[in-house]
């Protein structure tokens, strides 16, 4: 095993890979560079439908250019909204309850970018609400938590106190380094039915 698989990031990729088909329906609630939009739109295919959220527009346009390098753009819908907007926004283009296999979240601030501009403990947990409605019988939702960085600890905090309220039928999963101080960690929830 490579040293990159150990990353948060990549752990979240393996475990999706059992979970999404070709023509699923995926979102990417936090943009960024794109890499999970890139991951998820090549898991589903060219029958697929991939809905990547960022409050960005430099996010947006880094992820755009990675899916034309790999010309993938036609299956990507890319949405300059906040990530607790995701019911709302997904429902007025026609995805329901219960429909998507997949969303991914990837906390924290855009690398690269201005590291004021992170995501919040408050529009976090909304966006993990709304993420609950639309997740389909064994869907799958990942979440990268970074308490190393200011603000990272109050939202890794607010996160891990949410999903412990979870009740069936989802199932919450935490994976995080034992042996690092503020280490970047996972969580996994799972709709069993």
């Amino acid at each position: 095993m490579e040293n990159k698989s150990l990353r948060v990031t990549a752990l979240a990729a393996e475990l999706l890979r059992a979970v999404v088909k070709p023509g699923d329906t995926v979102v990417d609630a936090t943009a960024g560079s794109g890499q999970d939009t890139l991951f998820l739109a090549n898991c589903t295919g060219e029958t697929g439908r991939v809905f990547a959220f960022d409050i960005q527009q430099a996010a947006l346009e880094q992820t755009a250019v990675l899916l034309k390098n790999q010309g993938l753009t036609a299956e990507v819908r890319l949405l300059h909204q906040s990530h607790e907007q995701l019911a709302e926004v997904l429902a007025a283009v026609g995805v329901f309850d219960q429909s998507v296999k997949a969303i991914m979240f990837n906390l924290g601030y855009l690398p690269g970018g201005d590291q004021k501009i992170i995501t919040t403990p408050a529009a976090t947990l909304k966006a993990l609400a709304g993420a609950l409605q639309l997740l389909a019988p064994g869907g799958m939702i990942t979440v990268c938590l970074y308490p190393g960085h200011p603000g990272g600890q109050p939202e890794t905090d607010a996160v891990l106190n949410w999903c412990e309220t979870l009740e069936w039928p989802f199932v919450a999963h935490h994976f995080r380094t034992l042996n690092r101080k503020l280490p970047p960690t996972l969580v996994i929830i799972q709709r069993t039915r």
